[in-house]
C-alpha cells in the first residue's frame, strides 16, 4: 500500500492483497515511530465516486477489517493510526511544513482508513467494542481552520463523524445513551464545532484551484467526484464541504438537545436537507426567526418554499411537509403576515395556470396554498397537508390587504369547489364541513379586519353571491355566512340605487372602495381571531431521525447495509 510499489486504493485493485495494508491487519504490532507509518499512508488514492463503489470498495475490505478486529486488541495498530492523526493533523504544522502536501495527503488517507474500519466495526459490534477499539479523536480541528490546504480534510473529517455517528443506525437504543454522542456534544469544542458547520454552509466555501503538477491537490482533483456525488449536471454553485456540513448539523441536531446553535442566517435552501435545517432554525431559535421576519428580502428564502409547495407532484411528501410546516411557522407571526402584502412581485414564471404580471408576496402564498388545498382534496386526500394549508390560510387572513383580483377569484373558486365536492355521496362529510368552515371564517376574518383594503374581494363576492345561497340555512354555516351576507347586501344596496346601472368593472370598484369608507364596522357578529400554532408530535424523534438518516443516506454518498438497521 505504500508509494513504492505505487499500488493504488481504489476499485480497480484488490485491496486484500495490499501488502502494507495486510501488515497492518496483521497481529504484529508496528511501533508509532517506525517508517512503515510513513509508506503506508502516502498511496495515491481514488476513492469511490457513487454509493454503488462505496458499497465495492467496503466489501473489498471486509477480509482485512475482519483481520484488524482479530488483532487490533493485541497490537494496538489502529489505536497507533489514530494517534498519527492527532499528532501529524495540527493545522499550523500542515501549513507551514515544507512537506505540507504530502502530509495532507497522508492524514487524508489516514481518515479514509479510519472511516472504513469505523463503518465495520458500526455494523458487525456493539458500542462497548467499538470504545475498545476507537477512542473518537477530535475531527473537528480541521472543521475550525479556514486555510485551502485542508478543505479536503475538512470534508474526510465530516464523513468520519457522519460514519461514526451511524452507530444509532444499527441499534434499538436512544442516541442520548451512547457514549459517542455524548462525546461529540460534551466536549468543550462542541458548540464551536456546530457554529462552524453552520458557518460553512453560509460561506458555500469552493476549493481553490492548484497546480496539477502538485500531488496533493492532484488527489484533490480526483477527489471532487466523490464529493460532489453523482450530480447529472455540473452546478457551479454547489460546495461540497456546506452540504456535508448540513448533513452533519442535522445527525447533531435531531440526536442531540442543542442550545446555543442558530445565530446566523441561512439564506438558501435549494436542498431537501436544507429545507429540514432552516426547519429547526426557524422551530427551535425565537431570535433567529424574529430576525429572519424582520428582513425586507424574505422572498429570496420564501419563493423557492412555495415553489416547492407547487410543485407538490414533483416532491416527495417529507420535503412537502417540512415546507408547509415552514410556511405555517412564519404565518404565526403578525409582522410576517403584513409584511407579504407590502411586497410585490413580478414574472412568477413557475406559477402556471394564469400569467400574472404583479402579485404581491401574500397573494402569491395564498394562490400556492388554495391550490394545494384542491389539489389535495381530489387527488392525496392527505389530512396532515390539508390542515398545514388551511392553517397557514387562517392565520394570515385578518392582514389579508389588497388582494389582486384573480387571488379573489382562486379563493371563492376554492370554496365553491368544496361545495360540489360536499355534495358527493362518497367523501367524509364532516372533513368536508370542517374545511368549508375554515374558508368562510377566513374570508369573514378578512371582511372583518381589512374590508377597506380589499375592494377587489368584495366586487368578487357580489359577483359570486349565488355560491353562497345553498349554505345560509346549514346549522353548520349559517352564523358565518350571515356576516358575508350582511357585507353583499350592503354593497348591493348601494349599487342598486344608482340611477345609472353601469356594468364598467373600473368604475363599480371605485364606487365600492368610495362605499367602503363608509362600512359600519360593528355591524358584522364578532368571531375569534383565527391564531393556528404548529405543534411537534410527542416524539418527533421518531419521525425526525429516521428522516436526516435517510437524507445522509442519499447526499453523503456513504454506503451503510441497510439490511442491518434497526433503527
Amino acid at each position: 500500500m505504500g508509494a513504492n510499489n505505487s499500488s493504488e486504493f481504489d476499485a480497480h485493485r484488490d485491496l486484500v492483497d495490499n501488502d502494507s495494508l495486510l501488515l497492518f491487519a496483521r497481529d504484529i504490532s508496528i511501533p508509532e515511530n517506525d517508517s512503515f507509518w510513513e509508506t503506508f499512508l502516502t498511496f495515491t488514492s481514488k476513492p469511490p465516486t457513487t454509493r454503488e463503489m462505496d458499497e465495492t470498495i467496503c466489501n473489498r475490505l471486509k477480509p482485512v477489517c475482519k483481520m484488524l478486529f482479530l488483532n487490533n486488541l493485541k497490537t494496538g495498530n489502529f489505536s497507533t493510526l489514530l494517534k498519527y492523526i492527532a499528532t501529524h493533523s495540527i493545522v499550523d504544522n500542515l501549513v507551514s511544513s515544507q512537506n505540507e502536501n504530502n502530509e495532507t495527503c497522508r492524514i487524508f488517507n489516514a481518515l479514509f482508513i479510519t472511516r472504513c474500519y469505523t463503518k465495520y466495526l458500526i455494523e458487525h459490534t456493539n458500542e462497548t467494542e467499538l470504545l475498545n477499539h476507537f477512542t473518537p479523536p477530535l475531527l473537528g480541528k480541521f472543521l475550525l481552520d479556514d486555510s485551502d490546504c485542508t478543505y479536503d480534510l475538512h470534508l474526510e473529517a465530516i464523513n468520519s463523524l457522519l460514519v461514526l455517528l451511524s452507530i444509532s443506525l444499527f441499534a434499538c437504543v436512544p442516541a442520548k445513551q451512547y457514549m459517542t454522542y455524548k462525546f461529540m456534544m460534551e466536549i468543550t469544542e462542541a458548540n464551536t464545532l456546530l457554529k462552524t458547520l453552520l458557518q460553512r454552509y453560509i460561506e458555500q466555501p469552493k476549493r481553490s484551484v492548484k497546480s496539477p503538477n502538485n500531488l496533493f491537490f492532484g488527489l484533490a482533483s480526483d477527489i471532487w467526484n466523490f464529493f460532489a456525488f453523482h450530480r447529472q449536471e455540473e452546478d457551479e454553485s454547489f460546495s461540497p464541504l456546506a452540504n456535508h456540513a448540513v448533513l452533519l448539523m442535522l445527525v447533531l441536531i435531531n440526536h442531540s438537545n442543542v442550545n446555543g446553535l442558530y445565530d446566523v442566517l441561512c439564506h438558501t435552501i435549494t436542498s431537501e436537507e436544507n429545507t429540514l435545517l432552516l426547519y429547526h432554525l426557524l422551530h427551535c431559535n425565537i431570535n433567529f426567526r424574529n430576525y429572519l421576519i424582520a428582513r425586507s428580502d424574505i422572498e429570496l428564502m420564501l419563493l423557492p418554499i412555495l415553489k416547492r409547495i407547487y410543485n407538490a407532484a414533483d416532491n416527495n411528501c417529507h420535503h412537502m411537509y417540512m415546507s408547509l410546516i415552514i410556511l405555517l411557522i412564519l404565518t404565526e407571526d403578525p409582522l410576517f403576515n403584513k409584511t407579504v402584502h407590502s411586497l410585490l412581485l413580478k414574472g412568477i414564471t413557475w406559477y402556471t395556470e394564469r400569467v400574472i404580471t404583479e402579485v404581491s408576496l401574500g397573494g402569491l402564498i395564498i394562490l400556492v396554498t388554495a391550490r394545494t388545498i384542491q389539489y389535495n382534496l381530489l387527488r392525496m386526500r392527505d389530512k396532515y397537508l390539508h390542515t398545514n394549508c388551511l392553517a397557514a390560510l387562517a392565520n394570515m387572513s385578518s392582514q389579508f390587504m389588497n388582494l389582486h383580483p384573480y387571488v379573489c377569484q382562486r379563493l371563492i373558486s376554492l370554496f365553491e369547489v368544496l361545495t360540489k365536492t360536499h355534495s358527493r355521496a362518497n367523501v367524509d362529510t364532516m372533513a368536508v364541513e370542517e374545511t368549508i368552515r375554515i374558508i368562510l371564517e377566513v374570508i369573514n376574518s378578512c371582511l372583518a379586519h381589512q374590508l377597506i383594503h380589499n375592494t377587489n374581494l368584495v366586487y368578487t363576492l357580489l359577483y359570486n353571491k349565488h355560491v353562497f345561497q345553498p349554505f345560509r340555512n346549514h346549522e353548520a354555516f349559517h352564523d358565518i355566512i350571515q356576516n358575508i351576507d350582511l357585507v353583499i347586501k350592503y354593497f348591493s344596496n348601494k349599487l342598486e340605487k344608482e340611477t345609472e346601472q353601469n356594468n364598467d368593472v373600473n368604475e363599480i370598484l371605485e364606487k365600492v372602495q368610495r362605499w367602503s369608507h363608509q362600512w359600519p364596522r360593528d355591524l358584522l357578529k364578532k368571531f375569534p381571531d383565527l391564531k393556528f400554532k404548529y405543534v411537534e408530535e410527542e416524539k418527533p424523534e421518531e419521525f425526525f431521525i429516521p428522516y436526516v438518516w435517510s437524507l445522509v443516506g442519499k447526499s453523503s454518498g456513504i454506503h451503510w447495509n441497510a439490511a442491518l438497521y434497526k433503527l
